[in-house]
């Protein structure tokens, strides 16, 4: 009895320990598995928001690249917009996703009524992901500016460019921009020197002849090997040319937190307006957000040598173009959604919006049809009509970042239209004049 007793105590344990091991095996392994699918599949059929807008804005918008069916290039981002020569052009990145993609390219488009257009060209390096175009017009020439990204989680850390003066449909084989920087060691010494490892945003001018532009990047390195993808010490400096070629340091700009995709643009005083993406201010957190991810705004004084900052907490103003009408500012940028205390949170939505860009604060006008992941635009003023371009997945859905940029990443690139006149109807009544 007491052998048989033995193999009975024996044969329950066994139960036990497959019991439980069952249901740790469906704690730690499966049950987050079925969850997380279970999430994404929530987030793939629920219903789009509602987008209505205000009469007076005449906003319409279509789609210009339709979401790839190609696996490989089926993610459509990081678009720019410019007109010259009678003509619209736009640049955006195809690739499989928002992550490093080797294989993907800059597309260029053109078209003579931002409705129907025609593929031109398209730009890459040899196995490079390639990313954040940028056109600027000078003295006749087109110049492509772009940042190649070598990390699997994007980090660029260059700028490249290429550019056409022939009717715009040949480009030279793209190559490093190096940029004049100042390095002034306080003890009567300054120097001058010529180097890559700078981010270059989208260059303004006001007069023609001289083009400025704000570019983020460290003065202790300087090149692809010492210069990393880390942003948390990068600073801001601005640049000039005359030519597009030869960019030369006049100001560091913001040198207190790490920051980047900073745009400017023009004050009625000549002087310049400035938005910094500030991921973090010290402080640790990625995935899940950052209390101090925000937007720095910037506005300098003394020819651009003087600059004073303001921080915006309401959004981080990723992927953002500045443009100005009639001395009033305006940009179309991220929007963050979700509670502000997690900044940058990959697991909320996301959209692209229109802001009035004033010294002390940004003032939130209204969303565009997008979600998941999204932005990164272009405006083009013409015949009393913005016209704005930028990314989006599907807006038939309602995808959270992180579903959007690697998980279900088709996305499409879409413009959208809006009277002057109304958008600055609508921003007195949202934040008074």
């Amino acid at each position: 009895m007491e052998f048989q007793d033995f193999v009975s105590t024996i044969n329950k344990n066994k139960k036990k320990i497959v019991k439980y091991s069952v249901i740790i095996i469906y704690v730690v392994f499966i049950s987050p598995v079925t969850l997380f699918g279970g999430w994404i599949v929530y987030n793939d059929i629920r219903p789009p928001p509602t987008y209505t807008y205000d009469s007076t804005l005449q906003l319409t918008h279509w789609t210009v690249v339709p979401a790839g069916k190609d696996p490989a290039k089926q993610h459509n981002s990081n678009t720019d917009l410019i007109f010259h020569n009678g003509s619209f052009w736009l640049v955006h990145a195809q690739t499989k996703w928002h992550l490093e993609d080797t294989n993907g390219a800059l597309v260029i488009w053109k078209s003579t009524d931002a409705q129907i257009w025609e593929e031109i060209t398209r730009i890459s390096i040899p196995d490079t992901d390639v990313r954040d175009p940028k056109f600027a017009a000078i003295n006749g020439t087109l110049f492509l500016y772009f940042l190649p990204n070598y990390r699997f989680d994007p980090g660029p850390n260059t700028t490249y460019f290429t550019y056409s003066d022939n009717g715009y449909l040949d480009f030279p084989t793209p190559q490093e921009l190096k940029v004049n920087i100042t390095r002034d060691y306080g003890n009567g010494t300054v120097e001058h020197t010529l180097e890559g490892g700078w981010n270059l945003w989208r260059p303004k001018t006001n007069d023609n002849t001289t083009w400025y532009v704000l570019a983020s990047g460290r003065k202790a390195g300087g090149t692809i090997s010492s210069h990393d993808a880390d942003v948390s010490n990068t600073i801001t400096v601005l640049l000039k040319t005359t030519d597009g070629f030869a960019w030369s340091e006049v100001s560091e700009v913001y040198t207190d937190w790490g920051n980047g995709e900073a745009c400017i643009e023009f004050l009625p005083d000549g002087e310049l307006i400035s938005t910094h993406r500030v991921g973090s201010m010290g402080k640790s957190g990625y995935a899940l957000g950052n209390p101090d991810g925000s937007t720095m705004i910037g506005s300098s004084s003394n020819s651009f040598m003087t600059w004073h900052f303001v921080q915006d907490k309401q959004t981080r103003l990723d992927g953002s173009t500045l443009f100005s009408i009639d001395g009033r500012i305006f940009a179309v940028g991220r929007n963050h959604q979700g509670p502000r205390s997690d900044m940058g949170n990959h697991m909320v939505t996301k959209r692209t919006a229109f802001y009035e860009v004033k010294t002390n604060q940004l003032v939130h006008l209204f969303d565009l049809p997008s979600d998941g992941d999204t932005a990164y635009t272009g405006v083009v003023i013409k015949d009393s009509w913005v016209y704005a371009s930028y990314y989006t997945n599907p807006i038939n859905k309602d995808l959270p970042w992180f579903v959007g940029l690697a998980l279900l990443s088709a996305s499409e690139i879409r413009m959208v239209r809006v009277s002057t006149t109304g958008l600055f109807s609508y921003a007195d009544t949202v934040g008074g004049k």
